[in-house]
């Protein structure tokens, strides 16, 4: 019967005969006669697989592969590896064993050896569903020693090639310990566009729960870095958000300000949209960050439906915020109290760029939520800038649906007040009459209230 088989009725028990002869094969070993004792050891082996006695086979297992181990001789540990994994109707439990021991020696060979032995092992496993969580494990070993060589390329592909969310019988936390590691190197590549794909195997909501808080921190730490290679400042300060409600960080007043720092800078580099201004006006009532005044103010800017001047914001927050590595003149590495280091990708000047244009876009916003209609030169006033900009900036935000704009070129008018369609006043329209006839008959009424009480009061004066 195959390995891949149903599991058979033990037929006799050779727990007697393993006790007996294992001792005597090590006791030949040490005499140097190995191979004597494992010639021994064999011949029981058949007898315990024939007879599907499961623990006696492993035992046995085991003790061949202990035996050529104590003696130093690597070639045959990993020969009888293979021999004793396809042996006829091997018992697959028992091969299992025989792999667990043999991943211990993996870990304490070096060199060569430890090489040859990682490969007979990947080689063996290859294709055996009972044999893929230590077929991943070894692979690990090996893509870790790729990575001590300096072969990062190899490292990362023998990674990529372990799908291990489809593997049943390991346990989620070490599935997501290994997508971490493939995220990890795919990093060390910066192959950002595939780490995104590989991370979409993480279950967000298992990495809620506080016991698996290492684990969302590494996933965070990783897709921050995503988030600055692709620009995407929104997503960087939700995965700030996403560690700053960790229990170890919020916890830790010195990490937690460093986080909040981070999700303030982000979210006023980000552009204007329901989520962004949802997740600012949410941070600007964190009570932490009435403390850090610099931030708090920072923030008041943006919600506040005032009209900001940019030489203004660059004599209050110039100096502080170009000594941070958010907005660093020289883009230094990382971000002030990041997880990880970020030492290749968005820079300084560019970040101090996009807050000045989140500064105009702000006024843009400012100004057509107090005009219906404004001249191109007055807008461009307000913006402190010249009017080729000022259309260009207006376009953008007309262009993302930010605000509704129309720009009359001749006349140089800005109209801010989108005009309505049909349905839009036939239904004002049909309202407007609804009102208007409503206070047509509360007029009849108390009219016709009036003459009646004049008539009641006619009739009783008649009466007197």
């Amino acid at each position: 019967m195959s390995t891949e088989g149903a599991q058979r009725k033990q037929e006799a028990d050779y727990t007697q005969q393993c006790d007996e002869l294992i001792p005597t094969a090590q006791q030949l070993a040490k005499d140097g006669k190995v191979q004597e004792g494992v010639d021994k050891l064999l011949v029981l082996e058949k007898q315990a697989r024939n007879a599907s006695d499961l623990a006696s086979t492993s035992r046995l297992l085991i003790a061949i592969i202990d035996l050529y181990h104590s003696a130093h001789d690597s070639a045959q540990v990993n020969a009888y590896l293979q021999i004793l994994s396809k042996k006829h109707g091997q018992l697959r439990q028992a091969v299992q064993k025989m792999v667990e021991r043999a991943m211990e020696i993996v870990q304490t060979s070096e060199g060569k050896d430890k090489l040859d032995l990682i490969e007979t092992l990947r080689d063996i496993s290859e294709g055996k569903i009972y044999l893929e969580v230590p077929r991943a494990r070894v692979t690990r070993i090996l893509s870790q020693l790729k990575e001590q060589s300096g072969d990062i390329n190899a490292a990362s592909e023998l990674m990529q090639e372990l799908q291990v969310e489809t593997f049943g019988s390991m346990e989620r936390r070490e599935k997501v310990d290994f997508i971490l590691e493939q995220m990890r190197l795919l990093k060390e590549q910066e192959d950002f566009e595939k780490m995104a794909i590989v991370a979409k195997r993480i279950n967000l909501k298992w990495l809620a729960d506080e016991e698996h808080e290492d684990l969302k921190l590494r996933y965070y730490a990783l897709m921050v870095l995503y988030s600055l290679w692709s620009d995407k400042y929104l997503d960087v300060a939700k995965h700030y958000r996403a560690v700053y409600d960790s229990p170890s960080i919020s916890s830790n007043p010195a990490l937690a300000a460093a986080c909040l720092r981070n999700i303030v800078y982000f979210l006023v580099l980000a552009p204007y949209d329901n989520e962004q201004n949802d997740l600012l006006h949410r941070t600007y009532k964190d009570d932490r960050l009435r403390e850090i005044t610099l931030l708090y103010d920072l923030v008041k800017v943006f919600i506040d439906a005032e009209l900001v001047v940019w030489n203004n914001i660059q004599g209050l927050y110039g100096e502080a915020l170009r000594q941070t590595k958010v907005f660093g003149p020289q883009g230094t590495a990382g971000v002030e109290g990041d997880i990880e280091e970020d030492a290749k990708h968005v820079k300084g000047d560019k970040r101090w760029q996009v807050l000045h244009d989140r500064i105009v876009e702000h006024n843009i916003r400012v100004v057509a939520g107090y005009y219906t209609r404004v001249t191109l030169a007055r807008l461009s006033t307000f913006l402190s800038l010249p009017t080729p900009e000022t259309e260009l900036f207006l376009s953008r935000l007309v262009t993302s649906k930010t605000v509704y704009a129309k720009i009359d070129r001749p006349a140089g008018i800005v109209t801010f007040v989108k005009p309505k369609s049909g349905d839009e006043v036939l239904n004002e329209w049909s309202s407007d009459v609804g009102k208007l006839m409503g206070l047509v008959e509360k007029s009849c009424h108390l009219i016709a209230k009036e003459h009646a009480v004049h008539a009641a009061l006619r009739a009783q004066q008649q009466k007197a």
